[in-house]
């Protein structure tokens, strides 16, 4: 499995492509979430990918500090179906992490869906929110120092 990590601006239109697929697949056919996907955020981000057997079978968005918040973000985590519990999201979000590490130094914020906070706490975040609906689906505010 390769992790793969560009800026927007760097993405072949096959590489955007990938990514809003999966994306789509997840979040709208899915998880039924309506509200806007690719949004002004996704110019300003970078996009993390694996791939596998020749296809993108996860990817995310880190956004850096001040674009969203204070703090660095990670957001847009998708694992495609048949790839799940086979440890994608955790290579993702490591590579992520190192990254952000790596060039800011910064805490990261992250809006985790509720049922997934434990693989966030094994990760070093914090529960720092109550409950609340986003996208019609409970969420926790998580911070990583």
């Amino acid at each position: 499995m390769e992790v793969c990590i560009k800026a927007f601006g760097e993405l072949t239109p096959g590489e955007l492509f990938a990514a809003a697929r999966l994306r789509q697949a997840v979040f709208y056919l899915e998880q039924h979430v309506t509200c806007e996907d690719l949004d002004a955020l996704d110019p300003a981000a970078l996009f993390l990918w694996c791939e596998a057997e020749g296809e993108t079978v996860g990817c995310l968005r880190i956004l850096p500090p001040g674009v969203r918040c204070a703090e660095a973000s990670v957001g847009r985590v998708a694992v495609a179906a048949a790839w799940r519990r086979r440890g994608v999201a955790r290579r993702m979000m490591r590579a992520a992490l190192e990254y952000i590490d790596r060039t800011w130094g910064a805490p990261v914020r992250i809006s985790s869906q509720e049922y997934v906070v434990p693989f966030y706490e094994s990760l070093g975040f914090e529960v720092v929110s109550e409950r609340y609906a986003e996208a019609g689906i409970p969420h926790r505010k998580m911070l990583r120092g």
